[in-house]
């Protein structure tokens, strides 16, 4: 149940801008035409709009696209009945507010919604552990479940496996039975990526331990000691902030021998005491979402940490293709079109798979309700 779940919404999520740009459009889209506002602009107005703080601002735009900025509670203030506000970019007028996957609000959150049921059943760190353990147990069933397609006998093996690559249409339990064994076969090495890294997504304590093992360890934001209180007021305004991480991306650039190609995003992480500036490079590899993450004191401006998608640690490098083979996020359309279609098949294989044990089940209790008549 937990495949079919998480395998029905991933062939969704696959194209998760398109529909969430269909789902709610009064959101997502902006028609205004003109000089757009600076992207700090837009974050103040936010704040002004709904006298929340701001601690995170988008630097890219997709033309056609509203500003899209989170709020949170002031220190002390009351909470919030939603988390996000769009803005139109080029007045600044406020097109709509939601509580990010609270599907109650409607379609807004249709798509974000859809997320929350993909990674965690919407059913917060619980669901995202019960995940995380069904995807170790289908890690290790990707591997069990080839060795039983291998032939009993050791006899012209290989000439007999090819067998089990086919699909026969002689009878609906032949059909059922090779539809879950050969599509497990053609699909498996793309089973086993989308396993391993919804373990990676989900059951951290399990998937750390493994990855420095085989690739290394890599440095990571959670290194980065909290604060022992909340940082209120940085010395570095956002503005200052912007120019700060743009220093030191392209300082990062020349000793690391990479050229940032656009700013994506910046964020204060008040528990750590940082701005994270992210940006894309020509190190990425993602088509959809950028990669390298600069993370500086707030008060200093000083590095602590920073992050390029690939060619910085071998680690870093295996779970940037890992991860954006999951989202689609590498490969452009047709690798989205893929995804797409291995979620599908991953419900189709977990079907299946449920009718072949209930039909073997039914029999085994058949030839047991027998051998008792028959004493």
């Amino acid at each position: 149940m937990f495949l079919i779940v998480a395998g029905g919404t991933g062939s969704l999520l696959a194209f998760y801008p398109e529909l969430e740009r269909i789902a709610a459009p009064s959101f997502m889209l902006s028609e205004t035409s003109g000089q757009r506002l600076d992207p700090l602009v837009l974050r103040a107005r936010a704040e002004a709009i709904t006298g929340r703080q701001v601690d995170f601002v988008p630097l890219h735009i997709a033309a056609g696209d509203t500003a899209i900025i989170s709020v949170s509670p002031k220190p002390g203030a009351a909470s919030l009945n939603f988390d996000e506000i769009a803005l139109d970019p080029v007045t600044g007028a406020e097109r709509g507010r939601r509580t990010w996957g609270d599907i109650t609000q409607g379609t807004v959150n249709l798509m974000p919604f859809l997320y929350k049921l993909h990674y965690s059943l919407a059913a917060g760190e619980w669901g995202q552990l019960a995940l995380g353990l069904a995807a170790l147990i289908w890690a290790v069933d990707c591997f069990v479940g080839w060795y039983l397609t291998l032939p009993a006998t050791h006899v012209r093996r290989w000439w007999h496996w090819r067998k089990a690559w086919a699909v026969r249409r002689t009878s609906r339990a032949k059909l059922n039975f090779d539809l879950h064994r050969a599509g497990g076969l053609w699909l498996w090495p793309i089973l086993l990526v989308f396993a391993w890294s919804s373990v990676g997504f989900n059951l951290e304590q399990v998937y750390s331990p493994v990855m420095k093992v085989v690739l290394g360890d890599a440095p990571s934001l959670a290194d980065v000691r909290p604060q022992s209180e909340a940082m209120v007021q940085p010395r570095l305004d956002w503005a200052e902030a912007r120019e700060r991480g743009r220093q030191i991306v392209a300082q990062a650039g020349l000793r690391e021998s990479f050229v940032m190609t656009r700013a994506e995003w910046l964020r204060l992480d008040r528990v750590r005491g940082v701005y994270i500036y992210a940006f894309q490079s020509d190190r990425d590899v993602y088509t959809r979402f950028v990669g390298g993450r600069a993370a500086f004191d707030a008060n200093t401006g000083q590095l602590v940490h920073l992050k390029l998608p690939t060619g910085q640690f071998a680690r870093t490098t295996f779970e940037t293709w890992l991860f954006g083979l999951h989202i689609g996020a590498v490969l452009g359309l047709p690798w989205r079109i893929v995804v797409s279609i291995v979620g599908l098949g991953i419900v189709v294989l977990s079907v299946t798979g449920v009718l072949i044990w209930t039909r073997k089940r039914s029999a085994r209790i058949f030839r047991h309700r027998a051998s008792q008549y028959q004493l």
